[in-house]
């Protein structure tokens, strides 16, 4: 069990006090825990006992010998009598210290470095913001005029197989017909239409060509461009 669980515990056993007294009850409880830090709540938790015992002793009031309230709300004179056992020891000169002390102390230096980092992070966004964001711009410009130049020599290509197979089919469409007029002149616009309507055949396979290779790859970079920052986003979590 650890300290959330112990004062929520606590906190739905005395249900059937009065706020202010389950108020003090659990203020109290919650500052010894913060006196103690964090490092010491298993010992904390060992010496409190199961959250229904010391419900108990908070519903009888100072029926129980070893609990009483103070000006500053209920008090376990077990744990009161504890910190002044380490109080002579350390008055003695003894090794021990107070380990609630130290626990206090640590989370304060632990909030003043967190205040510090978000300041030089907010400093280092304001300073470099003026430089990065030109830099970033520029290098996204390239980056799209790229994939648009790459979008737009494939639709040049699916645009040119398209008019060669119009003119080749046209050019042997006047072949036929003139062969009856002129064969010689109808055989050769009909060998030039078949040459042009090739061409046109293998410009049309390479926009296919394009379409299933490059522009999958184009949209992924698109989608992986757009992307990026929410990934490292999401990774810095």
């Amino acid at each position: 069990m650890n300290r959330k669980e112990f004062m929520e515990r606590l906190e739905r056993l005395l249900w059937n006090i009065s706020d202010s007294e389950r108020e003090e009850a659990l203020q109290y409880y919650n500052d010894y825990f913060d006196d103690a830090g964090e490092e010491n709540e298993a010992k904390v938790i060992e010496e409190l006992g199961s959250p229904d015992q010391v419900a108990q002793k908070i519903k009888a009031g100072c029926s129980d010998s070893a609990s009483e309230y103070s000006e500053q709300g209920y008090e376990d004179t077990r744990f009161r009598r504890n910190q002044e056992v380490i109080s002579q020891e350390e008055a003695a000169g003894g090794q021990k210290s107070s380990q609630y002390a130290r626990g206090g102390r640590r989370r304060e230096r632990s909030q003043e470095a967190d205040a510090w980092k978000i300041i030089a992070i907010i400093l280092l966004c304001v300073i470099g913001l003026p430089i990065v964001l030109p830099i970033g711009a520029g290098l996204l410009a390239v980056i799209f005029g790229i994939i648009a130049g790459i979008g737009g020599l494939i639709i040049g290509i699916a645009a040119a197989g398209f008019s060669v197979l119009v003119v080749g089919i046209v050019l042997i469409g006047s072949g036929i017909a003139e062969l009856f007029v002129l064969p010689s002149a109808g055989l050769a616009l009909t060998g030039v239409g078949c040459l042009i309507f090739a061409l046109g055949v293998l410009l049309s396979l390479l926009t296919i060509w394009c379409c299933i290779k490059i522009l999958p790859w184009l949209i992924r970079g698109i989608v992986g461009l757009v992307s990026y920052p929410f990934r490292k986003a999401g990774a810095g979590k």
